[in-house]
């Protein structure tokens, strides 16, 4: 009898772990120190994206992330493609208000070092509406940058800035600076003085061989409001199910000032 209970305990304990470590199209997944809630799905090539938030027992965000299936890296656009993913309404206090996901099937500039097949991974703070309404001309907005307090070491703002996203900030210490191939890079976006996003940009080709990277961040001297920053992000391949995520993690609430 006791051996009939134990096997009756293993297969029911088994799909209950399976189940904790799965990522759902829809809804949230408990896990002892976490909980991560999920936004509505978008499709992409032959399957989904979606964005998330995990948050602990006060509601404040741990980790926030982008999920592709594994089928969203099939039959990709010819061209270039963008994705709104909306974050669950009312989760992680709200400080990460969306995600805009990029798929760039040649790249962009600079040339030479960006033109590879990628995705941009962007996590804004402000709202979509607000990114929306950043203008072609606004040279001004651009070009005011924060101040050097704010900026993590060994970054450098690009001269200019994208419509309906903002301006970027490269990391001279990444591998497409040095000497090596662009794999993976994390940029910093800003706008009108302000830091507005952040954005891991990841090969196509680099995602198909199922990474499981995480890469320790750089932190400035100070920061500009009130939230919840990355000290860390993550780049990994799950088989239940078979997705892509690529996560900023490690979150530690700072003033700003």
């Amino acid at each position: 009898m006791k051996n009939f209970t134990r096997l009756i305990l293993f297969f029911l304990v088994i799909p209950a772990l399976t189940f904790l470590e799965s990522c759902q199209i829809e809804g949230e997944v408990i896990i002892p120190s976490s909980t991560t809630f999920y936004g509505d799905s978008v499709a992409i090539g032959n399957g989904y994206a979606q964005a998330w938030v995990s948050e602990n027992s006060n509601g404040d965000p741990t980790a926030v992330g982008i999920n592709i299936s594994e089928k969203g890296l099939e039959d990709l656009p010819d061209s270039m493609a963008q994705f709104v993913l909306p974050l669950p309404a009312g989760k992680g206090k709200g400080f990460y208000t969306h995600t805009l996901l990029d798929w760039n099937p040649e790249g962009h500039e600079p040339p030479g070092i960006y033109n590879l097949p990628h995705f941009d991974f962007h996590f804004y703070i402000i709202p979509n509406e607000e990114r929306m309404a950043i203008g072609l001309n606004d040279t001004v907005q651009f070009a005011n940058a924060p101040d050097s307090m704010y900026v993590p070491s060994n970054y450098m703002h690009i001269p200019g800035g994208v419509p309906q996203m903002g301006s970027h900030w490269a990391d001279l210490l990444s591998s497409e600076f040095n000497g090596q191939p662009f794999t993976k890079t994390y940029v910093l976006g800003s706008y009108d003085g302000q830091f507005v996003f952040w954005e891991p940009m990841v090969t196509l080709e680099y995602l198909l061989t199922h990474p499981n990277d995480v890469v320790t961040l750089r932190q400035p001297e100070a920061y500009q409001r009130n939230g919840w920053y990355a000290t860390k992000y993550k780049i990994y391949y799950s088989t239940t199910p078979n997705e892509y995520t690529v996560a900023l993690t490690n979150l530690k609430f700072h003033q700003g000032k």
